[in-house]
């Protein structure tokens, strides 16, 4: 008994110091943090002790509580947490000033959310969510985070996104602080890749500005839902690739519709075969 005693410690001490010189090498490493881990999380030179604990059902539903130093922020109402916490030092070689912490979720359909916390000048604050997974984010030397997430317009398809992390400066006649937010930085267009029929006839824009209307498609004709800002622009090419154009889309009465004829509809009455996850 006692010699397994030691060997937990052992695994809990190694665990503990591969933390640690993940945490050292550079800014924008992600990296896990298994239980209560002590380093200086906002470069003032004094450390802090994180650790995050879980009030969970059987089904991991339920609340955690992050705790850095003296700050402690809980999240009710989760979704099948992981229970897992993972870091990120904010900064350059020279120059580093806050740690990202992460919490995830598998949520209730495949929705995945990735709570984001900043520990900064000795305050912890919530700023915001990613919905995916810690798992799926690849970062750049500058701090964006890049990962896939499900669209919000027409059917089930996941696009790339882009986070970064929002700075506000406040200033009054006696203090000075910072305020953070997790935002995503919107890409002009994203690939769409969904086969659909024409359930009527449409006449499209010839690029996604014009205001023209003279790319002509006829109902039964197989297409591509190729590209889409997804907010208001869809590009419809045909299949071969010869003939392709633009029309707007928006949500409606909790629909998704397009405009056709000067109306907007909902998308089922204008294509058949959108792919519905749930």
């Amino acid at each position: 008994m006692k010699k397994l005693l030691v060997v937990i410690l052992a695994v809990i001490l190694f665990s503990a110091v591969l933390a640690e010189e993940a945490y050292e090498e550079k800014a924008w490493n992600i990296y896990q943090i298994e239980g209560p881990l002590t380093l200086d999380f906002d470069g003032d030179e004094t450390a802090e002790t994180v650790n995050v604990s879980f009030a969970l059902n059987e089904y991991d539903d339920g609340a955690f509580t992050l705790t850095v130093g003296d700050n402690s922020l809980t999240v009710n109402d989760c979704v099948s947490l992981q229970k897992k916490l993972y870091a990120m030092k904010l900064g350059d070689e020279s120059y580093w000033y806050a740690t990202l912490f992460m919490v995830n979720e598998y949520g209730p359909s495949d929705d995945p959310i990735t709570y984001c916390f900043i520990y900064s000048d000795g305050r912890l604050s919530n700023i915001g969510m990613i919905p995916a997974l810690v798992d799926s984010f690849s970062v750049s030397e500058d701090g964006v985070i890049t990962t896939s997430i499900r669209a919000d317009m027409i059917g089930t398809w996941s696009r790339p996104a882009d986070y970064s992390i929002a700075q506000c400066f406040e200033y009054s006649e006696d203090s000075f602080a910072i305020s953070y937010a997790m935002i995503e930085n919107p890409r002009a267009l994203y690939p769409m890749n969904m086969i659909v029929t024409l359930k009527k006839d449409i006449v499209l824009s010839s690029s996604v500005y014009a205001t023209d209307a003279t790319v002509q498609m006829k109902a039964g004709l197989k297409v591509v839902l190729s590209a889409s800002d997804d907010v208001s622009r869809l590009c419809i090419s045909e299949l071969n690739g010869r003939k392709r154009g633009w029309m707007s889309m928006k949500q409606t009465d909790w629909q998704d519709s397009v405009l056709v004829d000067g109306k907007y509809i909902p998308v089922d009455e204008v294509f058949d075969g959108i792919f519905y996850a749930d």
